[in-house]
């Protein structure tokens, strides 16, 4: 069953559309497990950033080990996400596509055009920057579609 929508306009609310509250029950069920595995991963990279950074004397493998340990929840958001693809419609499947197509876009846009700022002189690019460029993408695309669809 589609999300309720604003009876007055047929689209989806604002906050639908900014929640990516479109599909049936199961496809919001399959995009809020993704969305938690997301969260679960961002915050195991943080603590085990943060343990690292506060335990200076850890033996070198256990340091590796513990650095390596939210790539775990990283492949369980993976799978999640492939969950919610496969069980999806074509139309949910047709705007993650373009959410995802705007993100790697972007993201292949921006490094190399980046790439020639820093030939005349731009601070490099951390990884972190070009991660979140990338999401940036992902989320506009996907909220683009979400729009031009519903």
């Amino acid at each position: 069953m589609p999300a309720k929508q604003d009876s007055d306009h047929g689209r989806p609310t604002f906050w639908q559309v900014l929640c990516f509250r479109s599909g049936t029950e199961v496809d919001q069920a399959n995009n809020k497990q993704f969305t938690l595995w997301c969260i679960a991963w961002a915050l195991a990279i943080v603590g085990a950033t943060s343990l690292i950074t506060f335990l200076e004397d850890l033996p070198k493998s256990l340091a590796w080990l513990i650095a390596l340990a939210p790539n775990a929840l990283a492949l369980l958001a993976l799978l999640s996400y492939l969950r919610l693809l496969r069980m999806t419609d074509e139309l949910q499947r047709k705007i993650h596509i373009e959410g995802l197509a705007m993100g790697f876009g972007a993201g292949w846009m921006f490094a190399l055009g980046y790439m020639a700022l820093e030939s005349v002189g731009a601070p490099q690019m951390s990884l972190t920057g070009m991660i979140m460029v990338l999401t940036a993408g992902w989320m506009v695309g996907t909220f683009m579609a979400v729009r031009r669809y519903l």
